[in-house]
């Protein structure tokens, strides 16, 4: 009769082993988990800079884009002169400024040129609080002397 007896009778709960070796897991995984959102805490003010700064290469993309609209609805003939002239170099915002005439050799490739009928007009902007961890971003958009004087008006 005793023998059934400690047959019937089961532990309940949990050993001691197996609450430490819990313990345990739950602090190697929960020191990994701080580390990875301390690093990523870290960084998160990145995405912010990132936003701003292409937010002000849009905005100066916007604004050469239609003073260009303007210039070639009043001189067509001198359009692309004046844009060189007026922007070429500058920064406005944090955002610098480069413009040069191209031309495209037989290959498509783009060619540097004293003067032509397109002007390549490339805004860069370099991160303002850390440029080695924002990086570098930039527009580019060329613009052409596609029309003369006799074309209508152009509305942007």
């Amino acid at each position: 009769m005793n023998y059934f007896k400690s047959k019937i009778i089961s532990s309940k709960g949990f050993t001691l082993v197996e609450v430490i070796v819990t313990i345990i897991a739950a602090g190697i995984l929960g020191a990994i988990f701080i580390q990875l959102m301390g690093t990523a805490l870290n960084s998160s003010w990145n995405a912010v800079e990132i936003v701003r700064d292409e937010a002000n290469a849009e905005k100066v993309m916007e604004q050469i884009i239609a003073d260009y609209v303007a210039h070639i609805n009043n001189d067509p003939a001198a359009a692309l002169n004046d844009m060189a002239t007026n922007y070429n170099g500058r920064t406005i915002d944090g955002v610098r400024i480069t413009t040069r005439y191209i031309v495209f050799d037989g290959s498509g490739n783009e060619v540097t040129a004293g003067s032509s009928d397109n002007l390549k007009v490339e805004l860069s902007v370099s991160g303002a609080v850390a440029p080695a961890i924002t990086g570098r971003y930039s527009l580019t958009t060329l613009l052409a002397n596609s029309r003369t004087t006799d074309d209508p008006i152009v509305l942007y």
